[in-house]
């Protein structure tokens, strides 16, 4: 049986400049998250450590020192690192990223392979004679993917343990309306005879399913998402797959769970907020934050009406109840003052069409809040 430890997706060099005061600690945490992941590996025993790609989020902008910290972190491991370039971190055998990273290999003993070509890569482990057929990027957008070299290999079904890595959209899986990202089939790869894929690029774990605490049959095809949520544009804790594979003869058994190794979340939260109370607002905020992680990025989008009381406070609330978290920003363009009959009363002659009309809307909020904008609009260019 052989143990792999495989992620993806981590994206190092990010640099998080939207978010200015917590831009180190949201770095770091991706650091301390591939630490802890190591961690994991090594207490679970596994043998191979796998990156699927994007390692890094670019290929000539990643600092020196952070590349230097990736490769100290990985070179912890005790069994072997095996690292795919991705679309991010594509490798043609210029690029200044993997120049980097040769040069910081170099000063130590490691047993970290860099795949930079498509051959088969053996290993061997404690029990099984393992084969990578890999496919990696070497740019980073490919109408086509790299799996045709795998598709005509002479792969040895019996006494070896056969595994793909490659880069690359699944169709179905991953968003990839345009078909650039390297597009793949779960029927393409299933019909090439290797006993499990390890694939990177989808930011998302597939299957979703796995558990943390208990192995999971049935799966050939696994990828693992990024390890910690790299912004707000994907919902996921961070994961890492520790999966076993066991083979008699030319039959494999695979056994897959998942590591929660996420430490930082994002959080994009669309609240509709109706004024039923003097805390409406406030109400909504700690029911949508409700069970969620303090170390966090949260970005609010409010829309509906509150009382006017609570309109007045809403700055006041959201550093209240939002200021708990790393950081936070909010949208509330869409958010109004509740309109009441003193309100229009008190804005518009009591007598007038516009306070008759508006009077009129009131069992409408929707409504009754585009008339009020429209007509003191009317009124202010009137003036």
């Amino acid at each position: 049986m052989v143990k792999i430890f495989v992620t993806g997706d981590n994206h190092f060099g990010r640099k998080y400049d939207r978010y200015p005061e917590v831009k180190d600690k949201l770095i770091q945490s991706r650091f301390d998250c591939l630490r802890d992941m190591i961690h994991k590996a090594e207490s679970e025993t596994c043998e191979l450590f796998v990156v699927t790609g994007d390692l890094f989020d670019n290929i000539n902008t990643v600092k020196v020192e952070d590349v230097k910290q990736v490769v100290d972190i990985l070179a912890m491991f005790s069994g072997t690192v095996i690292v795919l370039p991705g679309n991010h971190d594509y490798y043609t055998g210029d690029e200044k990223v993997w120049k980097d990273f040769e040069n910081a290999l170099s000063s130590r003993d490691h047993n970290v392979i860099l795949i930079k070509e498509f051959r088969p890569y053996s290993f061997s482990t404690h029990e099984e004679k393992v084969v990578v057929y890999p496919a990696f990027c070497q740019s980073k957008h490919s109408k086509e993917n790299n799996l045709n070299w795998i598709k005509d290999a002479d792969i040895q079904k019996t006494g070896v343990i056969n595994i793909g890595v490659a880069h690359g959209a699944i169709r179905g899986v991953t968003p990839d309306m345009k078909e650039e990202y390297f597009l793949m089939t779960e029927n393409e790869l299933s019909g090439i005879p290797v006993d499990a894929w390890l694939i990177g690029h989808t930011h998302i774990p597939y299957p979703d399913g796995l558990e943390e605490d208990s192995d999971t049959a049935g799966y050939k095809i696994f990828n693992a998402g990024t390890h910690e949520q790299t912004d707000l544009h994907n919902n996921t804790a961070g994961n890492g797959f520790i999966i076993s594979i066991e083979k008699k003869d030319c039959v494999a058994k695979v056994l897959a769970k998942k590591y929660i190794s996420g430490k930082v979340r994002f959080y994009d939260l669309q609240i509709t907020v109706k004024p039923d109370s003097e805390a409406a607002l406030a109400d909504a905020l700690r029911a949508a934050l409700d069970g969620k992680s303090k170390n966090a990025v949260v970005r609010v989008r409010v829309s509906g009406s509150i009382k006017q009381s609570e309109y007045q406070d809403k700055e006041k609330i959201y550093r209240e109840i939002l200021g708990e978290y790393l950081t936070y920003e909010k949208e509330d363009n869409e958010l109004s003052e509740e309109i009441t009959v003193e309100k229009i009363r008190t804005e518009f002659a009591e007598t007038s069409f516009a306070a008759q009309f508006m009077e009129a809307l009131m069992d409408n909020p929707t409504e009754l809040q585009m008339a009020y904008q429209l007509l003191r609009s009317c009124r202010e260019n009137e003036q």
